[in-house]
């Protein structure tokens, strides 16, 4: 990402005022672009989406939890103004930091989040494997926390553009909604993009540290190929059973994200495909087996019942919809949530037959490294 000094400080100014005053927006850049889009929405809030029979209808951004059994729900931001990094007009930030409609909302706690034990993720895999050669499910994927403190010279907006610059591939996005709270990512992982006329979606899994080989040297293991596998195979049986037979599939390919290699396979077909049924399609796909487990119902009854964490809006989805005639929706992935005091980490990893706990826990701690390593230098 590259910016003069009058965009980059116009957009600082932006997304602090937004942060002081409590307004909802949604500030993000797409991959491999430099441009920086920010959805401000400052005259009513967002709304609760009962359903998204209808979502292909609004212009927006939306946020979705990885389910609705915890209480959280999904969210529109509609926005009063969109902004474009290159052009923030100054007087309309001055405008906003007179606007006082959100101050009194009363901003989400911590509650009693806790950091995850090594010791009960390890059970937890250990489980996993033991329902699985009862043949209760394929995969699962299983989560984690991790609690650190901010220190007080903490600047969240600095941290927001310091992704942006140090990954270029991935959806980085930063998020203020009342009811969801605030949230910093950067995701590898589409969920669907819909851009030209053309539909797109990715099978991801499977994952290795980078060690700067070549993108090809990079070999797999029989449980990474398996993952992959279960996650491509539920992606062509969905789009089958949504009447979408004309796709074209490419991989599994090796793609860098970040710090992590993974495998990657890539679909589309023609957006006359979708018939203007783009619920239908999150509904079905949503979560996937990349961030849930198959079958989806058998995995997610374990996820309840295991993980003592709430995952909130972590693998989840979220994204633009109707902004400049695309919609780009992402798995929310190497993310972090925002507190007064201190930030919460999430990251996850699939669970089949052939996993190595320990192993398995060591994912864990390399995925977070894609938030850690901007946050030491922001928060050291």
């Amino acid at each position: 990402m590259s910016l003069d000094n009058k965009s980059f400080q116009s957009l600082k100014k932006l997304l602090t005022v937004c942060l002081k005053q409590n307004i909802p927006f949604a500030s993000y850049r797409l991959p491999l672009v430099t441009e920086i889009i920010s959805l401000v929405q400052h005259h009513s809030f967002p709304e609760k989406l009962d359903s998204i029979d209808n979502i292909d209808q609004k212009t927006g951004f939306v946020v979705a939890p990885f389910d609705e059994t915890n209480g959280h729900s999904t969210y529109f931001l509609k926005p009063d103004c969109v902004f474009f990094s290159n052009d923030i007009d100054d007087v309309y930030i001055n405008k906003l930091s007179e606007n006082n409609r959100f101050l009194s909302i009363e901003k989400l706690s911590e509650k009693d989040i806790q950091t995850t034990p090594s010791a009960e993720f390890i059970n937890n895999v250990n489980s996993a494997k033991m329902a699985m050669a009862d043949g209760k499910f394929h995969k699962v994927v299983l989560s984690k926390v991790k609690i650190e403190k901010l220190n007080d010279d903490f600047v969240t907006v600095d941290f927001f553009l310091k992704l942006c610059n140090e990954y270029p591939h991935a959806f980085v996005y930063f998020i203020q909604l009342p009811e969801v709270g605030c949230w910093i990512g950067a995701t590898p992982e589409p969920f669907l993009l819909l851009e030209d006329g053309k539909v797109k979606t990715v099978s991801l899994a499977g994952t290795q540290i980078a060690t700067g080989n070549d993108i090809d040297a990079y070999s797999w293991s029989e449980k990474e190929i398996e993952e992959q596998g279960i996650v491509t195979g539920f992606i062509e049986s969905t789009l089958r059973s949504l009447k979408i037979d004309k796709y074209t599939m490419n991989g599994p390919v090796n793609y860098k994200a970040a710090n992590l290699i993974h495998l990657k396979t890539s679909f589309e077909f023609n957006e006359d495909e979708l018939q203007n049924k783009l619920g239908d399609f999150i509904k079905s796909f949503h979560p996937t087996p990349s961030v849930g487990g198959l079958p989806k119902d058998a995995a997610l009854d374990f996820i309840q019942s295991h993980e003592k964490h709430d995952r909130s809006y972590y693998t989840g989805f979220l994204g633009p919809l109707n902004i400049e005639n695309k919609s780009n929706l992402f798995v929310n992935l190497r993310c972090l949530q925002l507190f007064d005091k201190q930030f919460v980490l999430y990251s996850g990893a699939g669970i089949t037959t052939s996993s190595i706990a320990e192993n398995e826990w060591e994912e864990t701690e390399n995925k977070m490294q894609t938030m850690t390593n901007v946050m030491r230098i922001i928060n050291p």
